[in-house]
């Protein structure tokens, strides 16, 4: 379920198994699909925004973690772990390392928090706001 916001640069999604709802463990099968769409996106790296509320979701399923499924499957990983659920979850510091690591990773960038709509918003808005200053987008 992969959106693009710049084609080819910038994408986002929800995190592999997610659903609106209380939240399940997610099995490795959620997990696989989520990576094979990514892959056939043409998706190099992403910059994950799940904090220590919602990594455990997949520990039962992946012994390497989410993070380390990841980068096994081949893409370069940027972790920028917030808490769900907060008004304000992101300090000048966090949105900056997001735009430093959206600079430096391999195009196109997938990034997702949770629904892929909260956080990885503000992180999506931040970039863009970087790339139009810049004169890039």
């Amino acid at each position: 379920m992969v959106s693009w916001i710049i084609e080819g640069e910038l994408a986002v999604s929800p995190r592999p198994g997610y659903t609106p709802g209380e939240e399940r463990a997610v099995p490795l099968s959620a997990v696989e699909t989520w990576i094979d769409d990514a892959v056939e996106a043409g998706v190099r790296s992403v910059i994950c925004l799940l904090g220590d509320d919602q990594l455990p979701l997949y520990a039962g399923a992946l012994p390497e973690g989410l993070l380390g499924r990841y980068r096994a499957a081949g893409f370069e990983v940027a972790h920028i772990g917030v808490r769900d659920g907060l008004t304000e979850p992101y300090t000048a510091a966090h949105l900056e390392e997001a735009w430093a690591s959206f600079q430096r990773l391999p195009k196109p960038v997938l990034v997702h928090c949770s629904a892929g709509h909260d956080r990885t918003g503000r992180v999506v808005r931040h970039i863009l706001g970087r790339l139009e200053a810049a004169g890039s987008g």
